[in-house]
């Protein structure tokens, strides 16, 4: 590879486990409470249970304030960083179609505006990784979150606590989206968990 060219590529792999599936963890665990994402990957790295449904969307587009928070940490010049305190992972129902392209531009998710139609929060638990040039992030939707068709996927940054909601700008301070994917990953329905995994690789 030449040096210099700059690659970039992401990707998204949903595991998506469905209602009998989340009620079968839930008894084997007996917390009273349905499982956490680390929790799952426990018992899923046991070998106790497995996903219903896994599906993998390749690519995502970075954009323009990705790009500029990526060059501006590389030069020192500060910026929130994306580790588990501030690392975003959004999705969207991008009014039910996958038909537009991302844009460099975008600044959130098409459907941004309500928890309906587009869902914001934090990174699961030891989340993200680094290793080797590549970022993993896992953020795992419960039950009764973002129950609706996930047509497009996102990573963000932003400070403080993050609040998970339908807006970016409600989720932290001085939120920026990092890059957008618009595709069909299936629709989630009420009761059922579905992790997003995403990985990141500059080269």
């Amino acid at each position: 590879m030449s040096d210099d060219i700059f690659a970039w590529h992401a990707s998204a792999t949903i595991y998506k486990y469905f209602e009998d599936k989340v009620a079968a963890m839930t008894a084997h665990l007996d917390l009273g409470r349905e499982p956490l994402g680390h929790e799952i990957e426990d018992l899923v790295r046991r070998g106790l249970f497995a996903p219903d449904e896994v599906h993998h969307e390749d690519g995502n587009l970075l954009t323009t304030a990705g790009l500029g928070r990526l060059t501006s940490l590389f030069e020192g010049n500060g910026g929130a960083v994306f580790n588990n305190a501030q690392a975003i992972i959004g999705v969207g129902y991008h009014g039910g179609t996958t038909t537009n392209d991302a844009a460099v531009t975008d600044t959130a998710l098409a459907g941004n505006g309500s928890t309906s139609t587009a869902y914001y929060q934090g990174a699961d638990a030891s989340y993200p990784t680094q290793s080797g040039g590549t970022i993993t992030v896992n953020s795992t939707f419960g039950g009764s979150f973002a129950n609706f068709g996930w047509n497009e996927w996102c990573l963000g940054i932003a400070t403080g606590t993050l609040t998970p909601g339908g807006t970016l700008a409600s989720v932290g301070t001085s939120p920026i989206m990092l890059n957008h994917k618009i595709a069909g990953l299936g629709t989630k329905s009420n009761g059922a968990i579905w992790t997003l995994s995403a990985t990141c690789t500059i080269s």
